[in-house]
Formats: structure tokens, sequence, C-alpha cells
């Protein structure tokens, strides 16, 4: 039986994925992300502070944890942005 094809990602020098941009997120009516720090600390942000060329996957390396002091963490976009069931420390004081 044939293998799939397998989808290209790319990847940053660091062999980390290249994410979509702050912009493609716009376009699909994402307007937030979710912040992960590899401790298990958490953030809900706007992303309006961030210009369209901007990529999730540049912002990563970025982040500095304020509970543990790492640098680095796991940026998403927020589909769920504005659901209060839904909603994670940091961003229900915010509506």
């Amino acid at each position: 039986m044939p293998r799939p094809a397998r989808r290209h990602m790319p990847t940053h020098a660091d062999g980390r994925p290249r994410k979509i941009t702050i912009g493609e997120m716009r376009e699909m009516g994402v307007r937030g992300v979710l912040i992960y720090c590899h401790c298990g600390h958490h953030i809900a942000l706007d992303a309006d502070r961030w210009p369209d060329s901007v990529r999730l996957s540049d912002l990563e390396p970025r982040f500095v944890c304020r509970g543990c002091g790492n640098r680095g963490a796991e940026v998403r976009p927020d589909f769920e942005r504005g659901n209060p069931q839904l909603a994670i420390m940091g961003y229900r004081n915010t509506q």
C-alpha cells in the first residue's frame, strides 16, 4: 500500500515550526493569542499589539514566564476568545 504524501512544514533554523502570521489569524476572525509556558503557567493576550506580518512562532522565544523565569513559550490562536466557560487565567478580568 502506498504511503500518504507527507506535508512539508517550514521550520526556523533552530527546528521550531513556522506558524501562521498574525494577519492570517485576523483573517480567520481571531483577535487574541494564548501563551503557554512549559512550566504550566499561561495567559491570554490581545494580538492587536503586533503587526500582520509577525508569525506566532516569531513571538515564542520573546516571552519570559513571570512564574518560573524561563524564556520561550508556545503561542496559539485563541479561537474561543470571549467564551467565559473556556476562559483561562489572565483573561477573565479583561472583558
